[in-house]
């Protein structure tokens, strides 16, 4: 489903649910207006998660409460609702009121702690309780003895504020009783409790109780602060979850507790905390606790300077080769992270939008090869071979996919991960760890959907990776994707911004290179950026394998492909839409495995067998082929190609042995006693061949026996499935000894062989063996000779995408429909020279009708071209009722030879525009020039008499002339000359009349006909417009009308004489030229040394508009006027590290911008360091929550404050111009 089907459903949806409302409305519109006013309130709280109703888990719980009893008030209430019994008893409505909220309210506490119940998905170290030893049993006593608290303190039907109220001393002992355990404990015995209680619910109970005690506090402060020195790795990552789940601003303290596990870990411990922290399976990551749920500041940058110091003296150790502090499986790792897209990257998505546009593979179909790619390059070229058990992975997912309220469109892509885990039926592992998730958002999303516009998905991508870069500076990063949505130029800002962290991307070919978003191979080969495009994983393997350095090993290339090739063959056959698309995905993997097979056998490695195809016809099997009916001999599995021996006897002879056959099957007699035996091997006696001579000293065969196993039926072909031994050289010269005197046999023949003679000479010929008839004493019977079976062996190896079901021959239909009874009801021919018709490139003229090759000749009409067109691309003009009742006919009078016409015919009378003229030399005939019979004679050459000159010595002057100029000369007397009767003897008469008076008068010249039908281009670029082409940059010098095309001088092309070369192009192969780098809305410098924002572009003059807002001026500059573009412009308010300012002045020769802050101070800033904000800082979306509505129905340029639409060159243009290139010629 494309993009345009999906808007129409889009559009469907919206008008019936304005439809449903409006008619609801008229119905009830008091409950209607209740119930709309709570949707939006509910869209508002799901809308803005970062408001204070989310702040704490007890804020949401009472927002749930209330918007349940508003609900049900509503529905209970109101004077035209359905269910409003509250009007008749109002008893009844308030308790029912009652009842749904408290419902609401018990569901939301269920659900609630149903999350913080919920175990991580960390593999736990096996280590810790094994080596617990004596501390085994201790261990396991405090945790039920923290267990049976929890259960004391958590009741499932009373609120914890009502319990804490009514069992204040027995709550307040308990939770004493919980921190006593945490601090009596010794550190293994804290590391187990903490590795196996549910932590996140035991912090969630125990509260503060003011005067009673802030005991939540003392217990976090105990575990982050006081005994933080004795966690292990995996305790902390529990604990940071658990802080996390409980949400941080509930607790102003929860910050700094986090901060203070960040800055107590170092090297690569710090590393493995926050890849644990990644690996959880939800959506509680690094990238979420960073920048969405820490508020402070302050905090957060503390946290990322710890990060970024300890991530650089790890990258230090590694590159002068000095041990790390942590683990020693860190010291031995590949410090890579793999990022991720998932449609049509790791899933494929049918080309169902806006997911994805792959249709190779089928839906939701896991692309073969690409969880063991993602483990090599997660494996790396050092360590061990196979992935450990207990060892956390680096695959990160980028996801276009928004995010929505909490976790609700993460958790079915989890959902899909933890799938994609499992063991496959044949042993084999899953995806080789639990992957983190980075996904987008509605605003993107959005304006993806609503515009098509691919650069606001790229931009939230590379803002995702941005976040991501700054949490594990120490790893390099590898970035997969596809060619199909913006992936390709959020690889290239990636590239671009960080050079030293982005190692490489692999793009996962699902559409025409050329038409990825952001191609442009000289701009990326000016940056040194080349990323890897492949079709198939193993390709991408290889890639990666021979690269320098290598980024997966020989073995791991080895790996991916045998992997690949056991995922194709999972794939379920019913999933694939036809036979030929999977025989085409088989052939495209093959071919990457083989070349990787290339290169396993130069380095010495083991090669990969590959992707076997199903076989579907068996030996002895009759099929069509393309190239005629023939019987399975043999299959290759790997090349899917099938030996089939091909029946070439004549049409008539294959056809009543067909008869023949089914003939005998209806005839032949049961046989219950053979048909009983099913157990038993059924065997034929048949005759193989001797050499021996007869009377006349020919060589012949003569019979022995030998058994063969025959088919299902009696009377078959018989060929063993095997592949015969090839003959000897003696042995093939018996055969064609033998089979030559039965081919070639005359009637003259004295003698001729007999029926066993030719039977075994054919079999010898065709390698098989024809059972005539099977009796119980085993005679042998004589038979007439079949001179059908003499025919030489045809055998063809076919592709199995060739091979369709047996047909049986039948002779070609003959049409027997009579002819009509009068003459003038047989149709003319479809096609008569001179007929006007309609092409795909216009109108046009038929110039002749070459019917056995089916194609016309066309004379283009506006335009000097000729087309060769088939006939189905040709419709003839038909003329109206009224024109046929005047049109003047012409008699056509059939020829009596087949070549006794124009131009075959010497003496034909011509009426040239030079007189009269009869020709002497014709063009041959093709009975005397055989190769003249296929060619077209248009421009052969006629040789005439001018009849109406005499020369002085008596003789006609001669006229050389084409046979098309002839044609055309003999057709306009033709039409002006007409022989059908009385009214047609008035026409002529009334012309001459008509010519005379014209001719006399002289004063009115003859009117052109075909002069008005020519069409006139319309000129849309204007002369001197700046534009850009394939060649590139120019300008535009003149434009020919007649046929659309512009003289373009190539400005940027210079050559050695000093000129530009000038090339003619037509409106849809220009583009306006966009100065280098700039982009509509944002800011530029010009020549002028004025700095402004460059507005937009003339799409009919290239002019660009440039507004200063300090000096008040409108600029109408050139392309070539604008330097280069900025990060803000003079006056403009950004964002720096000091606070906000306004850009006073720009310093192009130090790239500096001077900036006044709002404080007084001067700041000398580089571009890298400030943001620049916008006009004015809005509410999220604007117009009370409701312009994402306003951004779907009106021009985004209206209504948002954000990014155009871009054009082909990577400029954003505004809707004026989009609306005037889309109608240029």
């Amino acid at each position: 489903m494309d993009r345009f089907f999906a808007m129409l459903i889009l559009l469907g949806v919206l008008v019936s649910l304005v439809l449903m409302i409006l008619a609801l409305f008229a119905v009830a519109p008091i409950v209607c207006t209740c119930l709309l006013s709570l949707v939006y309130t509910l869209y508002l709280f799901m809308a803005y998660e970062e408001s204070s109703f989310h702040h704490a888990q007890e804020y949401e719980n009472r927002f749930w409460t209330i918007f349940a009893l508003l609900f049900s008030t509503a529905i209970f209430f109101a004077k035209d609702s359905p269910f409003a019994f509250g009007q008749y008893s109002p008893s009844l409505g308030f308790l029912g009121v009652f009842l749904s909220s408290y419902a609401m309210h018990l569901y939301d506490r269920y659900m609630h702690r149903v999350a913080l119940s919920r175990q991580t998905k960390l593999r736990r170290s096996l280590s810790l309780s094994n080596g617990m030893g004596a501390h085994q049993a201790t261990a396991e006593e405090l945790l039920s003895k923290l267990n049976v608290c929890l259960r004391d303190i958590d009741q499932l039907l009373i609120p914890s504020t009502i319990n804490n109220f009514l069992n204040r001393r027995f709550v307040l002992k308990k939770e004493k009783e919980i921190i006593t355990i945490f601090v009596d404990c010794d550190a293994t015995t804290l590391n187990y409790l903490i590795c196996h209680v549910k932590l996140a619910l035991l912090v969630y109970k125990i509260k503060d109780h003011g005067f009673g005690g802030q005991h939540r506090t003392e217990l976090i402060k105990l575990i982050a602060v006081e005994r933080l020195a004795a966690l292990t790795v995996m305790s902390r990552v529990i604990v940071i979850h658990a802080l996390q789940v409980l949400k941080l601003r509930a607790n102003p303290r929860a910050e700094h507790w986090v901060r203070n596990i960040f800055l107590s870990t170092h090297g690569d411990d710090l590393s493995e905390v926050k890849t644990l922290t990644d690996a959880k399976g939800d959506y509680y990551g690094m990238s979420k606790l960073i920048y969405d749920d820490i508020k402070s500041e302050t905090v957060r940058q503390d946290i990322l300077t710890h990060i970024r110091k300890e991530g650089a003296m790890q990258v230090s150790r590694r590159q002068l080769g000095f041990p790390s502090r942590g683990p020693r499986r860190r010291q031995v790792m590949a410090w890579k992270k793999i990022l991720s897209d998932v449609d049509d990257t790791l899933l494929s998505s049918g080309g169902l939008y806006p997911a994805g546009i792959d249709k190779r593979y089928p839906r939701k179909v896991v692309y073969p090869g690409v969880l063991a790619f993602y483990r090599e390059l997660d494996l790396g070229t050092t360590g061990p071979e196979d992935w450990p058990d207990q060892r956390v992975g680096n695959l990160v997912f980028l996801s276009a996919r928004p995010h929505v309220y909490k976790d609700m469109s993460e958790k079915s892509n989890f959902a899909k991960f933890e799938k994609l885990r499992v063991t496959g039926a044949d042993g084999r592992r899953g995806m080789h760890t639990t992957p983190s998730l980075l996904a987008g958002d509605l605003a993107s999303g959005s304006q993806y959907i609503a515009t098509n516009d691919f650069q606001p998905l790229a931009v939230k991508k590379f803002d995702n990776f941005k976040r991501y870069v700054s949490i594990y500076p120490e790893y390099s990063h590898i970035f997969v994707c596809d060619n199909g949505q913006g992936d390709v130029h959020a690889g290239e800002m990636m590239h671009d911004n960080f050079p030293y962290e982005f190692q490489s991307m692999y793009v996962h070919v699902v559409q025409a290179i050329p038409r990825t978003y952001g191609y442009a191979p000289e701009r990326w080969r000016e940056k040194e950026f080349f990323p890897c495009f492949f079709t198939t994983y193993p390709e991408a393997a290889l890639h990666a394998a021979t690269q320098d350095p290598p980024l997966i090993r020989i073995t791991g290339l080895q790996r991916v492909c045998a992997d690949a090739v056991r995922d194709f063959d999972a794939i379920p056959s019913k999933k694939w839409q036809s036979s030929k698309q999977k025989a085409d995905r088989r052939a495209e993997l093959n071919q990457a495995i083989w070349r990787a097979n290339q290169f396993l056998l130069a380095n010495d490695g083991h090669t990969v067998d590959l992707v076997q195809a199903e076989r579907l016809w068996k030996d002895g099997e009759k099929v069509k082929t393309p190239y005629g009916n023939g019987v399975v001999r043999d299959f290759n599995p790997e090349f899917d190609l099938y030996t089939v021996d091909l029946d070439w006897r004549p049409l008539d002879v294959q056809v009543n042995e067909h008869l023949l056959n089914v003939k005998e099957e209806a005839i032949r007699p049961k046989q219950p006693v053979i048909e009983k035996r099913t157990s038993m091997p059924l065997e034929t006696v048949v005759e193989s061949d001797e050499v021996t001579e007869d009377d006349q000293g020919v060589q012949v065969m003569t019979p022995t026996r030998s058994r063969l196993r025959p088919q299902q039926t009696l009377m078959v072909s018989v060929m063993s499935p095997n592949r015969r031994k090839e003959p000897s050289a003696d042995e093939e010269a018996h055969v064609n000894n033998t089979v030559i005197p039965l081919v070639s046999q005359s009637n003259d023949c004295k003698s001729k062989p007999s029926n066993r003679d030719i039977k075994n000479a054919t079999s010898a010929a065709s390698d098989s063996s024809t059972i005539s008839s099977v009796s119980s004493d085993e005679s042998n019977t004589e038979e007439k000779p079949d001179q059908s079976q003499t025919r030489m062996k045809v055998t063809a190896t076919v592709s199995g995408r060739s091979i369709s079901k047996f047909i049986p021959p039948s002779l070609p239909a003959v049409n027997k429909k009579s002819s009509p009874l009068f003459s003038f009801w047989v149709p003319g021919p479809k096609f008569v020279s001179g007929d006007k018709c309609t092409t795909p490139y216009g109108p046009a003229t038929v110039l002749e009708h070459r019917v056995e090759e089916k194609i016309i000749v066309a004379e283009m009409i506006g335009w000097s071209a000729r087309a060769y067109l088939n006939e189905a691309d040709v419709k003839v003009i038909k003329e109206g009722l009224l024109a046929s009742f005047f049109r003047r006919q012409q008699s056509i009078t059939e020829p009596v030879s087949k070549y006794q016409h124009f131009p075959y015919v010497k003496g034909t009378i011509i009426r040239t525009p030079f007189g009269d003229a009869e020709i002497v030399v014709p063009i041959p005939t093709p009975d005397e020039d055989p190769t003249n019979q296929l060619r077209d004679h248009s421009d052969d050459i006629i040789t005439l008499n001018l009849t109406s000159w005499m020369l002085a010595n008596g003789s006609h002057p001669k006229l050389h002339a084409t046979v098309k100029n002839c044609r055309q000369w003999k057709e306009i007397k033709g039409n002006k000359a007409s022989t059908d009767g009385l009214f047609s003897a008035f026409g002529r008469f009334v012309s001459s009349i008509d010519r005379e008076i014209k001719g006399r008068l002289g004063s009115q010249k003859p009117k052109d006909e075909g002069a008005a039908a020519v069409p006139k281009f319309k000129q849309y670029y204007q002369i001197s417009a700046a534009v850009a082409t394939d060649f590139g940059n120019g300008r535009v010098v003149s434009f020919r009308d007649i046929d659309g095309f512009y003289c373009v001088s190539l400005s940027s092309w210079p050559l050695a004489n000093g000129q530009h070369p000038v090339a003619w192009l037509r409106g849809l192969d220009i583009r306006i030229q966009v100065a280098k780098g700039c982009k509509e809305g944002y800011p530029v410098l010009t020549n002028l040394g004025v700095t402004g924002i460059f507005e937009s572009v003339q799409a009919t003059t290239g002019i660009h508009i440039v507004t200063a807002h300090p000096l008040r001026m409108v600029l109408y500059l050139q392309p070539n006027a604008i330097v280069r573009p900025l990060k803000a412009a003079v006056g403009e308010v950004v964002q720096t590290a000091f606070g906000e300012g306004t850009v006073q002045r720009y310093d192009i020769g130090n790239d500096t911008y001077e900036i006044r802050a709002n404080w007084g101070a001067t700041i000398f800033s580089k571009a890298e360091t400030f943001d620049r904000l916008r006009d004015s800082i809005r509410d999220k979306d604007g117009y009370f929550g409701i312009d994402w509505l306003l951004r779907f129905f009106f021009d985004p340029s209206k209504s948002s404050g954000k990014e155009e639409t871009r054009s082909r060159s990577n400029s954003l243009v505004s809707g004026s111009v989009r609306s005037q290139s889309g109608s240029r010629t």
